[in-house]
C-alpha cells in the first residue's frame, strides 16, 4: 500500500503544475485577443503580422497599413497613417 500512496502523490503533484502552465498560456492569449486593428477593427490573431505605431501605440494588421514583416525590420520608428496625416505632430 505504501507504493500506491507514493505513486498517487506524484500524480497529484504534477497535474496542477500542468494545469497552471496551460492557464497562464490561455491568459496571455486572452490579453492579446482584446487587441483590435486600428484600421479595420479586426481582432488580434497569432497567424497574422501586426505592427504597433510608436506615436499613438495602436496596433494594426500589416496588410491594413501595407507593411510587410521584411519592411518593418528596416523601420526605426513606425508611424501609422492617421499619425502621419496629423499636422502639428502632437506626441
Amino acid at each position: 500500500m505504501g507504493l500506491q500512496r507514493s505513486i498517487d502523490g506524484q500524480t497529484k503533484s504534477s497535474t496542477p503544475k500542468l494545469m497552471e502552465e496551460s492557464y497562464e498560456e490561455e491568459e496571455e492569449e486572452d490579453e492579446h485577443g482584446d487587441t483590435l486593428c486600428g484600421s479595420c477593427g479586426g481582432n488580434y490573431t497569432t497567424d497574422e503580422f501586426w505592427i504597433c505605431c510608436d506615436v499613438c501605440e495602436r496596433w494594426y494588421h500589416g496588410k491594413c497599413v501595407k507593411i510587410t514583416p521584411a519592411k518593418a525590420e528596416s523601420i526605426k520608428q513606425y508611424k501609422c497613417p492617421p499619425c502621419c496625416a496629423k499636422k502639428g505632430g502632437r506626441q
